[in-house]
């Protein structure tokens, strides 16, 4: 892993602002893409979106498993505007009135989250902007059942521009073999992509997107 910036500015203000910004625009096709993505192993079950101000995946796992409604979504960030609002638009429920989607504010860090609940895990575009990211997925491991999966996306190599993708909030610029060490003590297997732009897939400034499968242990 290479540091891109020492001072952290990612604080829930901070993404409370970005999240009233983006809200008001239809999601980039190349970040459509990678939601998807992240969800290509999910069967159904308890589902945890940390970071969901930039994972948004719960529309797309709504669509795909709303008719046999066998999944649960739990969506968690630390910014608690864009909580309360996405708790207002995306009131999902079974047919007994039960809710399939949920969101809370939550730190990882310090997770009122029960360990052991999710038999799949996202993180996307999340740790680029947190100062420990081992720690970060060493807990985001504890949250998964046994053979349960971690879905990470990051932008791939930074380093090559730092701040072109997202200025001085991220932090740290990863290969695909940061990320195989970061989780390498949890995984049994792991499986990596990387999602290059469709019109220009040799150029480097296009950023092309990490995107990585852990199988937990």
């Amino acid at each position: 892993m290479k540091r891109l910036n020492n001072n952290n500015i990612n604080t829930p203000e901070e993404y409370d602002k970005i999240f009233a910004e983006r809200s008001k625009k239809a999601p980039h096709w190349q970040d459509v893409r990678r939601w998807k993505e992240l969800i290509k192993y999910f069967k159904g079950g308890y589902i945890v979106d940390i970071g969901c101000l930039d994972s948004k995946v719960w529309d797309y796992v709504h669509s795909k498993f709303w008719k046999e409604q066998n999944y649960r979504y739990l969506g968690t960030d630390m910014a608690e505007e864009c909580i309360k609002e996405m708790a207002k638009t995306h009131p999902y429920a079974n047919s007994k009135g039960e809710p399939l989607c949920s969101f809370i504010v939550d730190d990882l860090y310090k997770s009122n989250t029960k360990d052991g609940i999710a038999d799949y895990l996202i993180m996307g575009e999340i740790l680029e902007h947190l100062s420990y990211p081992a720690h970060a997925i060493e807990e985001a491991f504890k949250k998964l059942k046994p053979g349960g999966i971690l879905a990470i996306s990051v932008p791939l190599n930074e380093a090559i521009e730092p701040g072109a993708v997202d200025g001085e909030r991220h932090l740290w610029s990863y290969d695909k073999e940061d990320i195989r060490s970061l989780v390498s003590l949890e995984s049994s297997k792991v499986k990596i992509k990387v999602l290059r732009s469709k019109w220009f897939p040799k150029y480097h400034y296009c950023f092309p997107q990490l995107i990585a499968w852990c199988w937990k242990k």
